[in-house]
């Protein structure tokens, strides 16, 4: 896995996960982490990717100090955050233009459904065989908003926990099969065991992390959808792969089904 790989897929997750700073109070230890790890990933990026302005990791520092030490002032403690969250958004980017792969994913605002649609549709059309979506909450919006996103003639595969997903996706799956018949194949499964990743894997061959549920892909706060490097991608692949060989079929209402 190249440098720039690992740190854009932690850039990446690490935007999915940005606390919320707009309070009072000492920092949590999570909180802290994440300050900690999103000032040591801006400062290794910069060896490898340039910097507009030297002085913006010097910025970044001192806000990341002052979002500690804004105990009393929520205000000027989210103010502080944002500089931090604003270069680690262009660091992602500027590590995007350096990682080797066709579709390397997307950072989405909160709010920004259209733009959620969009970035998940780039990754299915790439698709020439096979799709599998894993998500252990899934519900008809992962068929509805986005698999019909994937090529004609393509297998979409979803994966998802036999007690966490949502009762929508049984009747959105019996739709689906009445509208596109062998037109755009489809198999829903439940794994065997608990899922804890939301995965989008291409022909077996390439994975996704998408950092929400799909059913709630940008809905109150920003999602990144990240390529995979390459050595992670084939270990997940391949244990996913295995998961849904002993999956079991979704059952509808009908009588059983494939």
């Amino acid at each position: 896995m190249s440098t720039s790989d690992e740190l854009y897929h932690r850039a990446g997750i690490l935007l999915s996960q940005v606390p919320n700073f707009n309070r009072q109070g000492a920092l949590s230890a999570e909180e802290d982490h994440w300050l900690a790890a999103a000032i040591a990933l801006i400062e290794r990026a910069s060896e490898i990717v340039p910097m507009p302005d030297i002085l913006e990791i010097f910025d970044a520092k001192y806000a990341a100090k002052m979002v500690v030490a804004q105990i009393a002032n929520a205000h000027l403690r989210a103010t502080n955050a944002r500089i931090v969250i604003s270069l680690l958004r262009r660091v992602l980017g500027r590590l995007e233009l350096q990682v080797q792969t066709a579709i390397v994913g997307a950072y989405v605002p909160a709010g920004d459904l259209e733009e959620a649609h969009k970035a998940v549709g780039d990754v299915l059309r790439t698709a020439v065989s096979d799709v599998l979506l894993v998500d252990p909450f899934a519900d008809e919006t992962i068929l509805k908003a986005y698999a019909e996103r994937a090529p004609d003639n393509v297998v979409v595969r979803v994966l998802t926990d036999p007690d966490k997903h949502e009762p929508t996706l049984k009747a959105a799956r019996e739709i689906w099969k009445q509208q596109y018949g062998d037109k755009r194949p489809l198999q829903v499964r439940l794994a065997n065991a608990p899922l804890h990743d939301r995965l989008i894997i291409v022909d077996g061959k390439r994975a996704w992390t998408v950092t929400q549920s799909f059913k709630d892909l940008a809905a109150t706060r920003p999602t990144t959808i990240v390529s995979t490097p390459n050595e992670i991608a084939e270990l997940k692949i391949r244990a996913y792969q295995d998961i849904w060989s002993g999956a079991a079929r979704i059952v509808p209402a009908s009588g059983p089904s494939p």
